[in-house]
């Protein structure tokens, strides 16, 4: 069997997904920049390899023999420099598609996963078929960039690929939970238009299941996926549930988005005109997640009999939050 190459293992997404690989007695191969920051039984288990994507000789040991590819990877920041997301995101993806057009033989199949991001955050749901224009946002911009350079060269190399758009991901270790949990704890949350938009709630094991179903399908290939659990969470459910699995004081402003987009201008424009790296209380990307849907359309992934939803949404909630036990596969 040959080995799978995971990319971006230090992550919470390629560490989740690494680590089911490795329990189902898949030889797994990862490429990080720092092994000290994989679980135990990544290092003890995992072929490791040392590398960076902005470093394209670091690349090309690592990705060859590979069966199948899995590239989680990517600068997932909501707040940077738009240099830094494409250095990343859509630079790195090319040295490393470069490093696979130098090996020996291609994988059989390679799996992008991007972000629902890419649709700008439109009022209505979208299907994966939507003409993207540029959002604005560094972080989705590079995603789209990083499609479109995907598809490109893979039609050119003849590499299988399928491309996922996940929308919130959240488990055990989600920076999701962690970042909004420390504010319902004991600080201060905000809530758009009451809440009411669709959250995009997508359990990381649930994202594992199609992940792998998408590497092994025939029917997969060359095709792009919205993918989140389906079920209709809104963001005023989602904060009210984590507020009481937490038993947090924090407050919760609730503000119309007119208001919280103008406040957030005002707020992140110095941060913008200086280039500070540090993150602004309160920006306009926040506002489009928690103002605009996430629940974008699963008629495609349904369509084509993918596995969804296979950890319901208050056992995913409370397992997020160290309550109950992650259940064996």
């Amino acid at each position: 069997m040959k080995p799978v190459l995971v990319t971006g293992a230090t992550g919470f997404i390629g560490g989740h997904l690494a680590q089911r690989l490795l329990g189902e007695g898949i030889p797994v191969r990862l490429l990080v920049r720092d092994p000290q920051r994989l679980s135990a039984a990544l290092q003890q288990g995992a072929q490791i390899y040392v590398g960076d994507l902005t470093q394209p000789d670091s690349l090309p040991a690592a990705v060859r023999g590979v069966g199948r590819v899995f590239h989680c990877a990517a600068n997932v920041r909501t707040w940077d420099q738009r240099e830094s997301y494409w250095q990343v995101n859509v630079h790195g993806l090319g040295h490393l598609l470069d490093a696979l057009a130098q090996a020996p033989e291609l994988p059989e199949r390679f799996v992008h996963f991007s972000s629902v991001d890419v649709y700008g955050f439109p009022k209505e749901p979208a299907h994966e078929n939507a003409r993207l224009q540029p959002t604005g946002f560094g972080y989705g911009d590079s995603k789209q960039a990083a499609e479109e350079l995907l598809c490109r060269r893979a039609t050119e190399m003849h590499l299988p690929w399928t491309i996922l758009r996940p929308t919130n991901v959240m488990g055990p270790g989600s920076p999701f939970i962690e970042r909004i949990g420390s504010e319902i704890r004991s600080g201060l949350m905000l809530k758009v238009d009451g809440g009411e938009a669709h959250c995009g709630y997508l359990d990381v094991q649930n994202l594992v299941d199609v992940a792998l179903w998408a590497a092994h399908n025939p029917s997969a290939e060359s095709e792009i996926y919205n993918v989140r659990d389906p079920v209709s969470i809104s963001w005023a459910q989602f904060l009210r549930d984590l507020r009481q699995g937490l038993r947090g004081r924090g407050v919760i402003l609730n503000l119309p988005y007119a208001l919280a987009m103008g406040a957030a201008q005002v707020i992140a424009a110095p941060y913008g005109w200086l280039r500070l790296r540090a993150e602004p209380l309160l920006h306009p990307l926040l506002v489009q997640i928690f103002g605009r849907t996430c629940g974008h359309s699963l008629e495609k992934l349904q369509a084509a009999g993918a596995p969804l939803g296979r950890i319901p949404y208050a056992q995913s909630l409370q397992m997020a939050l160290g309550l109950e036990t992650p259940p064996a596969r």
